[in-house]
């Protein structure tokens, strides 16, 4: 999740631009935004009509339901300067959320493989 300033085709074009590889396939609902995308995007990306975007995209809009929920309950007072950071907060426990007792032994993992990078 990324917090950007607005739904507008060149905002969204810029993000991709940063974050998606050249060639790849996207699914996405029909929003007008969408319409305009760069290049980048596969042109045969699917679009899935209004009517079947909670069927096609259900874990979509499980986590920004999710993110709703845990910014207007947890942090009840946000701050534009630490949104990114909230987000980031809740993806990284969304995908986390199936762990259970394996948590430190994850976390063990992480500590051991993790490579410095030289100064």
């Amino acid at each position: 999740m990324k917090v950007i300033e607005n739904l507008a085709a060149e905002t969204l074009n810029q993000e991709i631009e940063k974050s998606v590889e050249e060639g790849t396939n996207s699914v996405s609902d029909d929003y007008s935004s969408y319409k305009k995308i760069t290049s980048k995007i596969n042109n045969k990306a699917q679009k899935v009509d209004k009517k079947n975007v909670k069927v096609t995209l259900p874990w979509v809009h499980i986590a920004i339901s999710n993110a709703k929920r845990l910014l207007l309950d947890v942090h009840h007072r946000m701050d534009n300067d630490f949104l990114q950071n909230y987000l980031n907060e809740f993806c990284y426990k969304f995908n986390r959320r199936y762990f259970g007792n394996q948590t430190m032994e994850r976390l063990i993992i992480a500590g051991v493989n993790h490579r410095w990078n030289e100064l």
